[in-house]
């Protein structure tokens, strides 16, 4: 497995990529808007904002999918084996390239970053169950990723699809850690959650793990019981200005594969360079469409300024 250093995450432009969603009241996306339509407050104060939109060119994608693959996911994975084929195709383009994690109390590349669309499907077809504990390192698998962006062009949007349940299980990297990395990279972080303990109710028993495979059938039952979860995933889906989306079945994991598509390729890519006496450290963003408060728009809420 190749080893990825601590990232240092550093753009000497200084350039803030900002994509953007807008929606209207009634959930469809905008087209046609300008620079002149939005308005960017970088902490409170007005920046000005080139804007790139589908039509005159916006920057390829770099996607880490990461997955995670405990035994407990096992009904999961059946149904993830089935997407690999859609990446290319829906989410990144024929300009785009596209990683693989797998993760349960370990963490694995199954695949390096790739442009070939046939590579990208080999390696989800070869994901495979793990850990018979009901691990799931999020937050280890977000700072991975981090490491993996850092060593691709700066002028690429980020992307991490995480397919997982909501919670994290037994990660080191902490929140706010996590929070930290995905804002100093500039990564859009998407979620696809789902409950192991409804999914496994939906799955052929092929895909289930073995009794003798050292899971305890009756973990997802208990598990169901335990009260309030924590939600890592749809709260960096969420400071990031990606989506979260839940699926059970089959048809609904490819809803989300197209849908995390149209989003990505109905964005405005707003940019805008800090002043050069900017402080080092979190820096606020909010954006708005000057004259209709009604569209509602999705973007990161933070960058992060090295010293």
């Amino acid at each position: 497995m190749r080893v990825y250093a601590q990232p240092v995450i550093r753009s000497e432009s200084r350039l803030v990529i900002v994509p953007a969603v807008v929606l209207d009241p009634g959930g469809a996306y905008v087209a046609d808007l300008t620079a002149g339509d939005f308005q960017l407050l970088d902490d409170g104060t007005p920046r000005a904002v080139r804007v790139d939109t589908p039509d005159t060119g916006v920057a390829p994608i770099s996607l880490i999918v990461a997955v995670q693959r405990a035994q407990l996911s096992a009904a999961v994975l059946a149904k993830v084996r089935k997407i690999g084929a859609m990446i290319q195709p829906l989410i990144v383009g024929e300009r785009g390239e596209a990683a693989l994690i797998g993760f349960d109390d370990d963490l694995q590349i199954v695949q390096e970053f790739t442009s070939d669309p046939t590579a990208i499907a080999s390696a989800f077809s070869r994901l495979s169950s793990g850990s018979p504990e009901p691990s799931g390192r999020i937050l280890d698998a977000v700072e991975l990723a981090s490491k993996m962006f850092a060593e691709r062009d700066p002028g690429r949007r980020r992307v991490l699809l995480i397919i997982s349940e909501s919670r994290d299980r037994g990660s080191k990297t902490k929140p706010d850690r996590a929070l930290q990395l995905v804002q100093q990279a500039g990564i859009e972080v998407y979620a696809a959650t789902y409950s192991a303990y409804a999914t496994a109710f939906t799955a052929k028993s092929s895909d289930l793990p073995p009794p003798d495979s050292g899971g305890d059938p009756l973990a997802l039952i208990f598990e169901a019981a335990r009260g309030a979860k924590k939600k890592a995933a749809q709260v960096l889906a969420s400071e990031t200005g990606g989506a979260h989306f839940s699926f059970l079945k089959q048809r609904a994991l490819d809803g989300v594969i197209t849908n995390t598509g149209i989003d990505l390729h109905s964005q405005y890519v707003l940019s805008f360079t800090p002043p050069a006496d900017a402080a080092p450290g979190l820096h606020h963003i909010e954006v708005r469409v000057r004259g209709d408060a009604r569209y509602q728009i999705r973007a990161r809420r933070a960058y992060w300024l090295d010293e």
